[in-house]
């Protein structure tokens, strides 16, 4: 039996039983890996992958990082309502990030631990469980 995976963008709503993930500001080529990756697992479930990539709608990108259990952002790749928004989402569970700049793994570390080195990494984990 063949799994389907759901994309979810603004403004769709998508609610059911199924594992839902949240990608936050991923590059094209973060996009190829997590496709690639997918594919590779051939995982046993149905999965909502939620996408949001600075969209001017917060309401919708709040919505969806409570609705789903594993959250990953590249805050190398921020939009301004991602960077006002940062320490606030670093602070909800679940959430991983990746960045470069160590600056900001020295200030964020101490709101989330976290901190992944490549969107690999991070599927690794969400799908473990």
């Amino acid at each position: 039996m063949e799994h389907k995976i759901t994309l979810v963008t603004s403004p769709d709503f998508y609610e059911n039983q199924n594992r839902s993930v949240l990608f936050v500001n991923i590059s094209d080529e973060d996009q190829d890996i997590v496709s690639k990756w997918l594919y590779e697992q051939q995982l046993n479930e149905d999965i909502n992958l939620y996408i949001y990539n600075g969209e001017p709608d917060v309401k919708w990108f709040l919505w969806a990082i409570g609705c789903c259990k594993h959250k990953y952002i590249d805050l190398d790749n921020n939009t301004d309502i991602t960077t006002a928004l940062a320490g606030y989402v670093l602070s909800k569970s679940g959430f991983s990030y990746k960045t470069a700049d160590e600056n900001l793994v020295a200030i964020y570390s101490h709101i989330n631990p976290n901190r992944v080195t490549d969107i690999k990494y991070f599927l690794e984990r969400a799908f473990s469980e």
